[in-house]
C-alpha cells in the first residue's frame, strides 16, 4: 500500500538537492526499511536521473520501481530505457482526453506497469474525476493517481472520490496528497479507509512547497489499525536519521518551520519546472535544483530586466542541474543572473 516518493518528491522541496552518492544511499535505506514500492525519478529532467533509476533497478532495491514522465513518447521512451514502470502525469493545462488515451496505448506497448495521475484532485468535481478515470482506466491504465496537487483537498472530499473510484473503474487507485493546508496526513488516511491501494509518502514528508503525507505516521497508522504493510519501524527510523543529517547539513532546523502548514514560507516557494509555468502555482520564493525548468529561468532573467536569448537560457539550465547534483546544494536566483552574464 505504502509508495514511497522520498527520492522523486522529496527533491521538490525547497532547499534540498542531491547528489547521486546521496540518492542511491537513500535509496538503500528505504528498501532496508522494507518499502517495496517507490517512485524513483523524473528521468527526462537529467541524464543523472536516467542514470541512478537503472542503478537502483540493477541492486533491485524495490518489488514495484517507477520513474515520472510526462503524457509525451519521449518521456516514454526514456524510461522504459531504463527498466522502469511508467509513471505520467497529465498536463496541467486543458487536455484532449482521446490523445491521452493514445498515449497510454503506446506505454502499454511497452509492457510495463502504467500509472497516470490526473492533475488535480481539487481542480475538477468528482463526476469529471470519474468520467476522465474512467475513461483512462478503459485506455488501459494499471493505475490511476489522484493527487490533491496544491493541496486543497478535504478528507470528506477524498473520501467520497476514492469510495467512488474504487466502485466504477478496474484500475488500481492511488492518492498523492499535499500539505499546504495541513491535511495531507487526513487525506490519506480517508482514502485508505475509502479502499485506496496505494497512497504516497516521503520522509518527514518532504516535496513540493511543504510535501505529501509522512511516512512514519502513515505507517504507524496502518500499524495500529492492523493494516501489515512489511515495514520495519526501527528501520525506517534509521531513514529519518540519515535524512535529517542531510537536511542540517544543507540548510538548518529552520527548515522544519519553513514547512509548517499556512505559516511556513514552503507553502509559497516553486522548485518543480512542470509547477513553474502553470498559474495554478503562484510562488514567491524559487528553488532550483535538477528539477528546474526552462520557464523559471525566463522568469528570474525577465524580473531582472534582462533580454533572453533561448540559447543562453539552455546554458544556464543546464549548469544549474549539474551544479545541484555534483555538489548537492540548490542554486540562488542571482547565481542565476550570474551565471547567464558569463555566457558568451
Amino acid at each position: 500500500m505504502i509508495t514511497d516518493d522520498t527520492l522523486r518528491e522529496g527533491l521538490q522541496s525547497p532547499g534540498i538537492s542531491f547528489t547521486y552518492l546521496e540518492k542511491m544511499e537513500l535509496a538503500r535505506l528505504i528498501s532496508s526499511a522494507g518499502v517495496e514500492r517507490a517512485l524513483v525519478s523524473y528521468p527526462s529532467a537529467h541524464i543523472s536521473e536516467y542514470n541512478i533509476t537503472k542503478d537502483i533497478l540493477k541492486e533491485r532495491l524495490f518489488k514495484e520501481t517507477f520513474s515520472l514522465g510526462r503524457t509525451l513518447k519521449e518521456d516514454i521512451d526514456l524510461i522504459y530505457e531504463t527498466g522502469s514502470n511508467i509513471s505520467l502525469h497529465l498536463p496541467f493545462t486543458d487536455f484532449d482526453l482521446e490523445k491521452i488515451c493514445q498515449t497510454i496505448y503506446y506505454a502499454k506497448s511497452r509492457g510495463r506497469e502504467v500509472e497516470i495521475a490526473i492533475v488535480d484532485m481539487a481542480k475538477y468535481d468528482k463526476d469529471r474525476i470519474i468520467s476522465v478515470a474512467s475513461k483512462l482506466s478503459e485506455c488501459g491504465a494499471d493505475i490511476l493517481q489522484i493527487p490533491d496537487t496544491t493541496g486543497r483537498a478535504r478528507p470528506k472530499k477524498v473520501y467520497d472520490i476514492i469510495s467512488t473510484l474504487k466502485k466504477n473503474v478496474e484500475s488500481k487507485v492511488e492518492v498523492h496528497c499535499h500539505n499546504d493546508l495541513g491535511l495531507a496526513v487526513a487525506n490519506t488516511i480517508a482514502a485508505i479507509e475509502a479502499g485506496c491501494d496505494y497512497v504516497d509518502t516521503t520522509i518527514f514528508g518532504i516535496g513540493e512547497r511543504n510535501g505529501i503525507a509522512d511516512m512514519l505516521t502513515i505507517v504507524d497508522y496502518l500499524n495500529k489499525e492492523g493494516i501489515d504493510n512489511y515495514i520495519n519501524i526501527d528501520k525506517l527510523t534509521k531513514v529519518y536519521d540519515y535524512l535529517l543529517e542531510l537536511i542540517l547539513k544543507k540548510m538548518d532546523y529552520y527548515f522544519f518551520v519553513k514547512n509548517i502548514p499556512i505559516y511556513g514560507r514552503n507553502v509559497k516557494s516553486i522548485t518543480a519546472g512542470t509547477h513553474s509555468t502553470s498559474s495554478k502555482f503562484p510562488s514567491s520564493y524559487i528553488s532550483l535544483n535538477v528539477y528546474t525548468g526552462s520557464g523559471i529561468i525566463r522568469e528570474i532573467l525577465a524580473r531582472n530586466g534582462m533580454k533572453i536569448d533561448e540559447r543562453k537560457v539552455k546554458i544556464v539550465l543546464n549548469k544549474i542541474k549539474d551544479i545541484a547534483v555534483n555538489e548537492g546544494r540548490t542554486i540562488d536566483p542571482l547565481e542565476v543572473i550570474k551565471f547567464y552574464g558569463e555566457v558568451l
